[in-house]
């Protein structure tokens, strides 16, 4: 009696065995290993690590437009020491850079920037705060050395968690703590942040003296006793004021020392004003020198026994 076959399935044909094809697949099948192999096993999941990052820290770096060479190098080598910064186009400036800046910071997911604002491509102003509350601070940008320029010899690994370095000064006046604390927010990597590596070989020193915070990048030497090696780049920063909103708001604190653009432009004309009235007085006082005292007449008989 035949098997009755539906109409979508097909008549299976038995397979014909062929004994010579077994007896071969079973010689070549190895002999059971009764030790552990030394090849580890391959596995298709990601290995899993009870190590997670609490502190999900972003730092937005930019600068603005019409910003010079050196400023740019600048942000850039933040950028390459920051593993958590983000990056964004150059912004104008405008009346409502403040807002903008939150925006981009909403954007980005970031809760604090760093902003290199130029003025004029003769003043640099540098703007760190929270987003988007604040507060921020602005300070003046100057003796800027980036890490290409200092040319000084270190071999730190790139995007390594560093030591943030801050002086007593930062802990006895009471602006400074501001300064310390947006300082921190900015350049604290997040511990077990995925793109920093797991151990610590450099060191970033903020020094409080003459009235302005000297920045200094520094390795970590494995010697005996440890030594450090600066390694740039390297920058002052000079307080100018603290706000209590992002770029504008209510003045916290003002600085009493800080000069503005305008006078500063100011005094380096007088100064070469002044350098140039010394130069015409002392040029007057030869021209006169010469007038009194005129060089004695050449004798023509002198060219007759020069040898």
């Amino acid at each position: 009696m035949s098997k009755t076959v539906a109409p979508g399935e097909s008549k299976k044909r038995p397979r014909a065995v062929d004994a010579d094809a077994d007896a071969e697949a079973v010689v070549a099948q190895p002999p059971a290993v009764a030790e552990e192999s030394m090849v580890g096993v391959f596995q298709t999941r990601r290995a899993t690590t009870d190590k997670r990052m609490t502190n999900r820290q972003k730092c937005l770096v930019l600068g603005g437009r019409s910003m010079s060479s050196k400023d740019r190098h600048l942000l850039t080598d933040l950028r390459g020491l920051m593993p958590h910064a983000r990056e964004h186009a150059k912004v104008g400036r405008s009346h409502t850079l403040g807002d903008d800046l939150v925006d981009l910071c909403t954007l980005h997911q970031c809760n604090s920037f760093l902003f290199v604002e130029p003025h004029r491509k003769d003043v640099s102003y540098l703007w760190v705060g929270q987003a988007p509350a604040g507060p921020s601070l602005k300070l003046q940008l100057g003796n800027v050395h980036t890490a290409d320029e200092v040319r000084m010899a270190g071999n730190c690994l790139k995007y390594s968690r560093p030591l943030l370095h801050f002086d007593r000064a930062f802990e006895v006046q009471p602006h400074l703590r501001v300064v310390k604390s947006l300082l921190q927010g900015a350049f604290n990597i997040p511990r077990y942040h995925p793109k920093s590596k797991p151990f610590v070989d450099r060191i970033m020193s903020f020094f409080w003296l003459d009235d302005h915070i000297w920045v200094r990048h520094y390795q970590l030497v494995p010697t005996e006793p440890l030594s450090l090696l600066e390694i740039g780049p390297r920058f002052t920063l000079d307080p100018v004021a603290i706000f209590n909103g992002v770029c504008h708001g209510k003045v916290l604190w003002r600085s009493g020392t800080a000069v503005s653009p305008t006078e500063q432009r100011r005094n380096r004309k007088l100064r070469r004003l002044e350098k140039h009235q010394k130069s015409e007085a002392i040029k007057e006082k030869s021209e006169s020198h010469r007038a009194r005292l005129p060089e004695p007449a050449v004798d023509p008989l002198d060219l007759v026994f020069k040898s």
